[in-house]
């Protein structure tokens, strides 16, 4: 059944021709809605914003904060739907981006590199940008419902963005894309479901992906710490830090790895407190 696809196909258009006040009010009155009726999950989100803030997590500031993170997520979505109906061209005009030469530099060794991202801005639209480097970048995603998954790869695709599937079918299509010297996209920044190792983020105890260090290890590819954030109506801007070298013969290490992931995000700390409302931390992350 193709209704969810063509929901999504017609629903990007239709995003497209509103105008920008009329586009973002809605996505913007969603996710407020979702931050007021979710109780539950409350406060642990503000204790994450609290950390990052350095005030007590009753501060209103900390209150105000994480409600503009939950608007601008819904901006983020937003612009999400708007991507199915730009071109590639269309889109990377879009983009601006600072660090592109560590992505030269990493790509120069051979190995490819693995951009570590955590959970700011969009992941699509900075994903794009691999692509007017003259990349293309493999991401892990979770699938979207029916038919819905279909288009949104396709969408991905059009924009120099391959997907492979969280789980055991990743590790086959992150291994060639870097034995291809491509990139591969890894949101690292938020606790995964089983396993993932300990750091401190911003001075608390939080436990993060170690896949991004693990596989940095395996092949000996660069990571590179990036993030995006929106500067306007449908615009990003994308970072790329100086590359971080696994050490050789590490390959399993725990300590390695541990050590990779903590310098992962102590750049993260950097990039989130600049942007801490464009930081969608909605699960309790710092403890």
């Amino acid at each position: 059944m193709k209704l969810l696809s063509t929901g999504y196909l017609v629903g990007a258009r239709v995003v497209r021709a509103l105008p920008s006040t009329v586009r973002y009010t809605a996505g913007e009155a969603g996710a407020e809605a979702w931050w007021l009726a979710d109780r539950g999950r409350r406060a642990g989100v503000l204790a994450n914003y609290a950390a990052v803030l350095g005030l007590p997590v009753e501060d209103r500031r900390v209150a105000r904060v994480a409600a503009q993170a939950f608007r601008s997520y819904g901006r983020t979505v937003t612009d999400f739907m708007l991507m199915g109906a730009l071109s590639p061209s269309e889109l990377q005009g879009r983009l601006t981006v600072s660090g592109a030469e560590h992505a030269h530099a990493a790509a120069s060794q051979g190995r490819g590199g693995i951009i570590a991202l955590p959970h700011m801005g969009s992941w699509d639209f900075a994903s794009a940008l691999a692509s007017s480097l003259g990349y293309r970048i493999t991401g892990v995603t979770e699938p979207f419902p029916g038919s819905l998954d279909e288009a949104v790869r396709q969408t991905r695709a059009k924009h120099g963005m391959d997907v492979v599937m969280a789980g055991r079918a990743a590790v086959g299509g992150i291994a060639r894309a870097l034995q291809a010297n491509q990139m591969v996209g890894l949101i690292c920044d938020l606790p995964p479901e089983r396993g993932g190792v300990e750091v401190c983020f911003f001075g608390r105890k939080a436990v993060v992906p170690a896949g991004p260090a693990a596989i940095a290890l395996k092949y000996g590819s660069p990571l590179i710490p990036g993030f995006s954030r929106r500067t306007g109506p449908g615009h990003y801007h994308v970072h790329l830090d100086p590359p971080l070298m696994p050490p050789p013969n590490h390959r399993g290490d725990s300590e390695a790895i541990k050590s990779l992931m903590q310098a992962v995000v102590a750049r993260f700390e950097v990039f989130i407190a600049a942007h801490p409302d464009q930081w969608y931390a909605f699960k309790p992350v710092l403890h």
